[in-house]
């Protein structure tokens, strides 16, 4: 069971990933976010970057044996996942000021 969860968060990590990758190489984006993001580029390195965090955080535990190795890579997921929000954070536009 525990693989089946960490292959369907593969599956959802990698079509995150397209998301971004998509976003960077052409400036495409979805067409719910097209009126807010005015950045795509740095949507696409965000979007990457939350993409490669859950992508670790959903698969170190069954790769990884040793405690060590399991505290850093938490440690790198949780700091991936910061920056992407951060990143998608400052790609959207600014709201009016009221």
């Amino acid at each position: 069971m525990g693989w089946f969860l960490v292959g369907a968060a593969a599956v959802g990590c990698g079509l995150l990933a397209v998301g971004g990758v998509l976003a960077l190489a052409t400036g495409w984006l979805a067409p719910w976010l097209r009126g807010r993001v005015v950045r795509p580029d740095l949507w696409g390195y965000g979007t990457v970057s939350l993409a490669a965090g859950l992508a670790t955080i959903t698969s170190f535990k069954a790769a990884v044996d040793s405690e060590i190795v399991l505290d850093a890579l938490f440690v790198l997921a949780m700091a991936l996942l910061i920056l992407g929000g951060l990143l998608q954070r400052r790609s959207l536009r600014r709201p009016a000021d009221r």
